[in-house]
């Protein structure tokens, strides 16, 4: 992969969406829980689902959103490696800095590699032309 078939304003504003829709996500869990599924619980109950829910919620909604980002954003398979790699480097700087604490590394690894392969197989799809005239 050349560094010139990427896109880099396209890999850029779609690692700032991937990660605007991974926070929505995450927040929009929390808020489904604690007024539907375990409503009136002290603010430290939600706090502490928040962190325990965090990494699942970062896998299963980032599945779709890395290949739609990487599909309908970036367009290109170097181009979604590259958003991609924006995002989880990222990811990776913020860990180092307020630290993992109890997460294990095996979620953090499942993680990455569950973005990395929906933006692979998002950047690889080709949007349909439709039929063709003759």
């Amino acid at each position: 992969m050349n560094l010139r078939h990427i896109h880099w304003v396209r890999a850029i504003l779609g690692a700032i969406g991937a990660e605007v829709l991974l926070i929505a996500a995450a927040f929009g869990w929390v808020a489904i829980y604690s007024y539907l599924i375990n409503p009136n619980q002290p603010l430290a109950i939600y706090e502490q689902h928040a962190v325990d829910s965090g990494p699942w919620v970062s896998i299963l909604a980032g599945i779709p959103i890395f290949y739609s980002a990487a599909r309908w954003i970036a367009r290109s398979r170097p181009t979604a490696l590259a958003l991609c790699v924006i995002v989880l480097a990222f990811d990776a700087t913020v860990l180092a800095l307020v630290g993992i604490g109890t997460l294990p590394i095996w979620i953090v690894a499942l993680s990455y590699l569950t973005k990395l392969a929906a933006s692979w197989w998002g950047g690889g799809a080709q949007p349909s032309a439709g039929p063709t005239s003759r």
